[in-house]
């Protein structure tokens, strides 16, 4: 009798590996077979910005107003701006650099000036397709010609515009200034 229940019982745990084998087996042959190729559909980010002048003050080039810089990219971004000022002859030959510093009521609402690297900071993210506020506005900018510039130069006012993606910089990058420190000294995106 002893005998025949050991029997039962191996064949009985034969049955039961058996049956698991083919278990696993068709799972596995089902998920082979019935899975198609997966996909990854990451879009990496590109960030890029644009100066935008809507009107000059007096129909001509040489007042800037108006002027905001566009998010160009398709991720929110920090941007900063430089104003550079130059007194040229006709043919745009640089006499005289011209020192810019926009203060209010010219310099507008949501802009800070950091008085270290001469830059503008917008203080707020700018949203993919959106523009900051009004950099240059009120009555705009036009600095007084400097002596010993002749009376024929002209002044050419370049609006220099940068942009760093907003999200995923850190705990400590709060605003447009610290996201372009922290760009500056992490170098993201660059191998070490």
């Amino acid at each position: 009798m002893k005998h025949l229940n050991r029997k039962k019982t191996v064949l009985l745990l034969a049955m039961v590996v058996l049956i698991l084998a083919g278990a696993v087996g068709g799972t596995l042959a089902y998920i082979v077979t019935s899975s198609g190729p997966v996909q990854n559909t990451f879009t990496p980010a590109h960030v890029t910005c644009a100066v935008e002048e809507s009107d000059f003050v007096d129909g001509t080039s040489t007042i800037k107003n108006n002027v905001t810089i566009r998010n160009t990219g398709n991720t929110s971004a920090y941007i900063r701006a430089a104003v550079v000022a130059n007194w040229c002859d006709a043919s745009s030959k640089i006499l005289a650099p011209q020192p810019v510093t926009l203060e209010r009521p010219i310099l507008g609402d949501g802009w800070s000036r950091n008085t270290t690297d001469g830059y503008y900071y917008y203080n707020s993210p700018v949203s993919a397709g959106d523009s900051t506020g009004k950099l240059i506005t009120g009555n705009g900018y036009k600095p007084d010609r400097p002596a010993g510039v002749p009376a024929d130069a002209h002044l050419e006012m370049t609006i220099v515009c940068q942009a760093v993606q907003a999200e995923g910089l850190g705990s400590g990058v709060t605003d447009a200034q610290s996201a372009f420190r922290y760009v500056a000294a992490n170098k993201p995106g660059t191998s070490n």
